[in-house]
């Protein structure tokens, strides 16, 4: 699977643990520190050397309950002998790979020792088949033999990539010019170390420049209980040279005391023409940030002390553009705001009435489409105490989706809430696409999830009512998977397969009634505690789709039993599934997506994988491949382009008391357990492995594929206004494609608009075929629509991000659907009627019910501040892994109401 399971397609305005950090994981208050020491440790002496790895001591052998033999015997399946693939054994697990050149043949692997800052560096120059450890050179680079080393970033040249540079977790950073084979050492200037790095980002054309958000030296945790820690921003424009750097901090001449958030102006475009060609022009110098004036201003979440500014002179001078403005991102051609809805002024500086609420410590979106030189209020249809958002771009680049996490008073406390919107044509006014999305205990990241290959297709896990208060506050949530194909404008339910390979993938047998598949999505696979492999997709391999999850008959979901869990595919985007293997597995897609492979992922029970499977049909049939020493398969892992048959399987070894064949040595006490395990890592390149029985795929090979109109129906689906082929290798077809193959541009035929191709517009939501009005008097004003900039259609109607269908007028009549009228004179705007009778009756249950988690779960993920996460997340986040069960339980989660969008 992707390093990064979001692969810069999301992004998270929000006051959250850095992008650095080995778990996406918040740390109680220090406050709460007795207790944690009290009742936390004892569980992470437990559970700390499988903290990063997860589960506990436990192998499945063949015949047993694993049932790995199960996947063998198909009638598909030609019999093919295999020897046993021979691992890299490092002194510590890897935790990240990356290749160097065109031809993905020099990788350079990063190993980290659990707990501690150090680590090692190993070189391959052949694909990642062999490799040698190139340690010592850093060491050596540094002119201290005892210096312990660890690498946190690698970054190569493009137009070079023979140039390296490496940033270490203390204060060198390392050179090359030749693949990381030779380095010379530097230090970053103010004593900075590695791990004081929050963020770094790389100019999106200029090679050899980079910023850098780095804590600033001498402040700690005692410092941090009263303020956040200052940070600057350092910049370098030589970065493959002699990488001089200037502190942006200094340069403003004691007019920022510190920086909060930054980017690149030029993000805002494809490439320097298109900055220049923008009105206004945006400098390649241009830079984006927030900051605080004066030392100690930047002291809560939210801050309105913290400014948005630009600058095109690295901050000698600069213009605020909005008061009050904290965290930001950038995605297409717009920049998405925070502001802090404590400011006494607005975004102008312009003092705010006194009869405005500011009590509520919260915060407002605002978009800006010019470079941030002016911005507008997002519009959202419900005026709520908004606490943070994630962002997910459409697959265009161009579009967002909006997930929006509320606070909302349940008459006893406020609770925490997410619904998700989609900003539309335009990228102000947003509407209600989905309610109520989950987000698992310990996860950073909601499941919510983009199917890359075709526009589109996105996939969600939504908390539904169990239609009995009682049950809704004891048991854990009813969770339900969702998928769309029309880009967020309905979403229904995953039908399970009519068939199974693995009889106790079918959790339904037995059961009438209708029977549905719920798939894991990122918020466990990012969770500290219920680590397993979410739904994924690769641009690489279209219509090709995999996650774990179980089947449920109706009124069970996602969370009530881990028995049955499965591992499931698609080929088709997620129209049709079939149940791939019993247990949980992670994967990952080679050859274009002709090929997948996986291994046995450890869970919650610690299972060690003892072979490799792989299909190159599809999954019809899958072959196994022996390892020659057990490991906990911590990630799979492929060049960029997914382009070639060979993968990288890399964990954590066993020991020998579990399987005679693990490499760590045996310890009836548990020691080896607990001490940082090796490394182990293996390469397996398919084409080698099939040799004669797959040759060069030829034309006839290939198919046009379109998305099925449904299970039942092959026919092509209209989806986003077209029906889009893509040409793909045929999946029984014994070929490879090649690194050399290049995928043509799809063909599309448009169709004719339907109510597929809309969505409800700002002020109203969807019911079946049609729209309904929330009311006026419930909506926030959006200044928009009241000033006549946007007209919404009398239908309630728009049409959704991306769309080309043709002849809108059938649908809409009096809009274009992208916010201009049509036939004349316009409608004024009302809110869409003034009442909306029982709609807003059940919008207003549905959000105000709606409960996702509890006090100590809300201050979980949004009070946290820097230093209490970064104090104690290693020691906590071990012992998640063995209290997750204990505190999922003592939450008392409330599911939500029922949903108006719930099929």
């Amino acid at each position: 699977m992707a390093a990064s399971p979001r692969a810069a397609a999301g992004f998270r305005l929000r006051n959250a643990a850095p992008a650095a950090a080995p778990f996406n994981t918040h740390l109680l208050p220090l406050l709460l520190l007795p207790l944690v020491l009290v009742l936390v440790l004892p569980l992470a002496a437990a559970a700390v050397a499988r903290a990063e790895v997860s589960g506990l001591p436990h192998l499945h052998r063949d015949g047993d309950a694993g049932g790995l033999r199960k996947l063998h015997q198909s009638g598909a399946c030609e019999s093919m002998p295999t020897a046993a693939l021979q691992p890299t054994i490092t002194k510590s697990p890897i935790v990240d790979l990356v290749w160097l050149d065109k031809n993905d043949q020099r990788v350079v692997a990063i190993t980290k020792k659990y707990g501690k800052g150090e680590g090692g560096l190993w070189l391959s120059q052949d694909g990642a088949k062999t490799w040698t450890e190139n340690t010592e050179a850093l060491k050596f680079a540094t002119k201290d033999s005892k210096q312990t080393v660890e690498v946190l970033y690698v970054m190569r040249k493009p137009s070079e990539p023979s140039k390296v540079v490496m940033f270490g977790s203390g204060q060198f950073v390392w050179s090359s010019a030749d693949y990381g084979s030779k380095v010379t050492a530097a230090t970053l200037p103010g004593g900075v170390r590695g791990t004081s790095i929050r963020m770094l980002k790389p100019h999106p054309w200029r090679e050899d420049w980079l910023m850098l958000l780095v804590k600033r030296q001498g402040c700690t945790s005692a410092d941090m209980a009263h303020i956040e820690c200052p940070q600057d921003l350092l910049l370098t424009k030589d970065l493959f040279g002699g990488m001089a750097w200037s502190n942006l901090t200094e340069a403003a001449g004691g007019k920022i005391s510190g920086f909060v958030d930054f980017e690149w102006g030029a993000a805002l475009c494809s490439s320097k023409a298109e900055c220049d060609a923008r009105s206004p022009p945006i400098s390649e110098s241009t830079l984006l940030a927030t900051m605080y004036a004066h030392d100690g201003d930047y002291d809560q979440p939210w801050d309105k002390d913290v400014h948005f500014v630009t600058s095109v002179d690295e901050f000698h001078t600069f213009n605020t553009r909005v008061y009050c403005g904290n965290m930001f991102e950038v995605i297409g051609k717009s920049i998405y705001l925070a502001y802090a809805n404590a400011c006494p002024t607005d975004i102008h500086g312009k003092a705010r009435s006194p009869k405005e609420d500011r009590t509520f410590q919260g915060i407002q979106l605002f978009t800006s489409d010019d470079g941030g030189s002016t911005f507008n209020q997002g519009c959202l249809p419900v005026a709520l105490k908004q606490e943070g958002y994630e962002l997910l771009s459409t697959h265009d680049g161009a579009g967002t989706m909006l997930i929006v996490d509320f606070l909302i008073w349940d008459g006893v406390r406020d609770v925490l809430a997410s619904s998700v919107y989609s900003a539309g044509p335009h990228q102000a006014l947003f509407s209600l696409s989905l309610t109520d999305v989950y987000k698992a205990d310990f996860g950073y990241s909601s499941d919510f999830v983009r199917i890359d290959g075709f526009p589109g297709v996105y996939i969600a896990n939504q908390r539904v009512s169990r239609g009995d208060p009682d049950a809704d506050l004891m048991a854990f949530p009813l969770v339900e998977t969702r998928i769309t194909f029309n880009g967020g404008g309905s979403w229904q339910r995953i039908p399970a397969p009519a068939a199974y390979r693995n009889p106790k993938c079918n959790r339904c047998a037995g059961t009438a009634g209708p029977c549905y598949l719920h798939l894991r999505g990122m918020s466990t696979w990012d969770s500290a505690t219920t680590a397993m492999p979410s739904v994924y997709s690769n641009p690489s391999a279209p219509g090709m789709l995999m996650a774990t999850g179980v089947v449920a008959p109706e009124g069970l979901g996602l969370e009530d039993d881990a028995i049955g869990t499965c591992t499931w595919l698609s080929t088709d985007a997620g129209v049709t599934w079939s149940d791939a293997a019993e247990g949980s597995y992670i994967y990952e897609y080679a050859d274009w997506g002709s090929t997948i492979v996986m291994a046995r992922h450890p869970g919650l029970r610690g299972v060690a994988a003892t072979e490799l499977l792989f299909s190159v049909d599809g999954g019809a049939c899958w072959r196994a491949v022996p390892l020659s020493a057990p490991l906990f398969v911590d990630n799979i892992r492929i060049e960029p382009d997914g382009q070639r048959p060979t993968v990288v399987v890399h964990g954590a070894a066993c020991d020998k008391s579990l399987h005679e064949n693990c490499t760590m040595p045996a310890d009836a006490g548990g020691a080896a357990m607990s001490a940082s395990p090796q490394g182990v890592m293996y390469t397996i390149d398919v084409q080698e492995v099939m040799g004669s029985k797959m040759r060069q795929c030829v034309a006839s090979d290939y198919e046009q594929f379109a998305l099925p109109a449904s299970p039942s129906d092959a026919s092509p689906r209209c989806v986003l206004g077209r029906r889009m082929r893509v040409q793909r290798r045929r999946l029984g077809a014994p070929c490879f494609n090649g690194a050399d193959y290049v995928r043509p541009l799809p063909q599309n035929e448009t169709c004719a608009c339907t109510f597929a191709d809309v969505e409800c517009d700002f002020g109203y939501i969807r019911d079946g075929d049609s729209c309904f009005p929330i009311g006026r008097e419930r909506l926030p004003m959006c200044r928009e629509v009241t000033d006549g900039k946007y007209q919404v259609s009398t239908t309630g109607m728009r049409i959704v991000h991306g769309d080309t269908c043709s002849g809108i007028d059938a649908v809409i009549p009096d809009t274009d659907g992208r916010g201009r009228c049509t036939r004349g004179p316009c409608p004024s705007w009302d809110g869409g009627g003034g009442g909306g009778g029982g709609w807003v009756g059940a919008l207003k249950a549905l959000l105000v019910l709606t409960l996702l988690a509890g006090g100590c779960a809300v201050w979980w993920v949004y009070g946290a501040a820097e230093h209490q996460r970064d104090a104690l997340r290693s020691a906590f986040a071990a012992a998640a892994g063995a209290a997750g069960p204990a505190v999922r339980a003592a939450s008392g989660v409330v599911a939500s109401a029922v949903s108006a969008l719930r099929d």
